[in-house]
């Protein structure tokens, strides 16, 4: 049958009939298949619950960011609001010039710390939180007891008593205040011996004790103290060794240490004199405490004012109480080690050499002890005083 209908399609007619069913016959497979590929799919009821999920945790997510970008920006704007208001309450400080330098006005002084001002015939008082005690026409003052030194004296115009703006901003303030003070870290301190090897620096009565073995012993003692806390300590020599002045400012340069503490003991021709002081570098364009004209040699160390003077100050502040012995004060100086400091830095006068029951002091171990503790007491107040 299919014989005779093949033999009567024509042969045209039967090309086009095997070209339209020949493909399906031998590959119908492969068109249902492409066919089946071209549907639409459908996700199951699973896959729709979990898209479900995920989109409701992005909704929760993108709300809990609105939520919090709007807590933070009234955050920010109460924050704006009191300092605007804090601002606005302080107290303005006024001044007037003097020799060209500008002196703030002692009773807006009192106010912004909230302390009360009394005038004495000599100089006035601020009391309230802390003590201060001040002289017209004197750089000595005292702050909680302790001996500071302006750098210019605080002056009597009239009926109102004025205090040199350097002196409010790099003596008293950083006293008074933490937040005056820069925020560093102090986790390495180095410990510098005045003097060594051919330097012996000062001697006592005969000549016996020497200055360099004194702070080399102090310096030893303290370094100990201080690594029991947990510090680390460097030392500029820890023998008896000579180191130059620009050498152990080269030292202080390489290890780049948080703090630089150098320890020394004094001398002075007359005998009788005696005490502990301690030293901070000396502002530019100011007078250090024994000079009476103005200098303007600087240094690295200038970079560091108001902390340099707050720690000098609470190491003082320590010597005094551990030791009882005279207060000379918290002086300005630009020995070359505080001028070319990296760092916060002091230099400490233990105590005169050169007077004799105070040299018998200096050389017993349990007044090193003293000192040593002061000093470390001095270093933990300092930093916690801007924590």
């Amino acid at each position: 049958m299919l014989k005779e209908l093949y033999h009567l399609i024509s042969g045209r007619r039967r090309s086009m009939l095997l070209s339209m069913f020949l493909p399906t016959f031998l590959f119908g497979d492969i068109f249902d298949a492409d066919a089946a590929s071209q549907r639409t799919y459908q996700p199951t009821q699973a896959q729709r619950r979990l898209e479900a999920q995920r989109r409701l945790q992005n909704q929760r997510i993108a709300e809990i960011r609105r939520q919090n970008a709007a807590r933070n920006a009234a955050k920010a704007a109460a924050a704006r609001t009191a300092d605007t208001a804090a601002r606005a309450a302080a107290p303005k400080l006024r001044y007037t010039w003097i020799k060209s330098q500008r002196y703030i006005l002692l009773r807006d002084i009192a106010k912004f710390y909230g302390l009360s001002l009394v005038h004495t015939k000599t100089g006035a008082v601020l009391r309230g939180a802390a003590k201060v005690d001040l002289y017209y026409n004197k750089r000595l003052a005292s702050i909680d007891g302790v001996t500071v030194y302006f750098t210019t004296p605080p002056v009597l115009r009239g009926s109102n008593a004025y205090l040199n703006e350097k002196d409010l901003l790099l003596v008293l303030d950083p006293v008074l205040r933490g937040k005056a003070l820069a925020k560093y870290p102090v986790r390495t301190i180095m410990i510098d011996p005045g003097h060594g090897g051919t330097d012996k620096g000062a001697a006592g009565a005969g000549g016996r004790l020497l200055e360099k073995n004194l702070n080399l012993s102090m310096a030893l003692k303290l370094r100990a103290a201080l690594r029991k806390l947990g510090f680390q300590v460097i030392m500029t020599r820890g023998a008896d060794s000579t180191l130059s002045l620009q050498g152990r400012a080269e030292l202080c340069k390489k290890y780049k240490p948080d703090l630089f503490i150098s320890i020394h003991c004094n001398a002075a021709a007359q005998k009788t004199i005696s005490g502990i002081e301690t030293f901070a570098m000396t502002p530019n364009g100011c007078a250090s405490s024994n000079d009476s004209k103005p200098g303007n040699s600087t240094g690295t160390g200038n970079s560091f004012d108001k902390n340099n003077y707050r720690m000098a100050y609470e190491i003082q502040k320590a010597l005094l109480k551990n030791t009882k012995a005279e207060d000379r004060g918290v002086k300005h100086a630009r020995f070359f080690v505080l001028r070319n400091a990296s760092c916060p830095a002091v230099l400490i006068e233990t105590g005169f050499i050169s007077n004799l029951r105070e040299s018998a002091l200096l050389n017993r171990a349990d007044y090193q002890a003293k000192i040593v503790n002061a000093i470390v007491t001095g270093v933990l107040n300092y930093r916690a005083s801007y924590r």
